[in-house]
């Protein structure tokens, strides 16, 4: 019985993450952490999973901003389970070690 509740609590708290791993150096991983940040904002405490690895290697050039996108699968496990593409569109700071979110869409 304890140890079906600690396997439990560990799922729970796994699951309450939001990334599927930490994001890649350089730009590419500065941008998707700085979308994943954005994500669980706008996540209002539900569990969710994304990749960042793929939406770190998604980074294409639009104007003078970077488009990210990549499934993100909010609630997962759970009768509530939805499966979207986030889209996320940052601009990066001179330096290249920061990135503010511009846009946020889940399509």
């Amino acid at each position: 019985m304890r140890r079906s509740i600690i396997i439990a609590t560990c799922l729970v708290l796994a699951a309450c993450g939001g990334g599927g791993g930490a994001a890649p150096a350089g730009p590419n991983g500065v941008a998707a952490s700085a979308c994943d940040a954005f994500a669980k904002t706008r996540m209002e405490n539900k569990a969710y999973e994304l990749d960042l690895a793929a939406l770190a290697g998604s980074m294409k050039p639009e104007a003078d901003l970077q488009v990210l996108s990549a499934p993100i699968v909010i609630q997962p496990g759970t009768d509530g389970e939805v499966k979207q593409t986030l889209e996320c569109k940052v601009r990066m700071g001179a330096d290249g070690k920061t990135a503010d979110v511009i846009n946020m869409t889940f399509l």
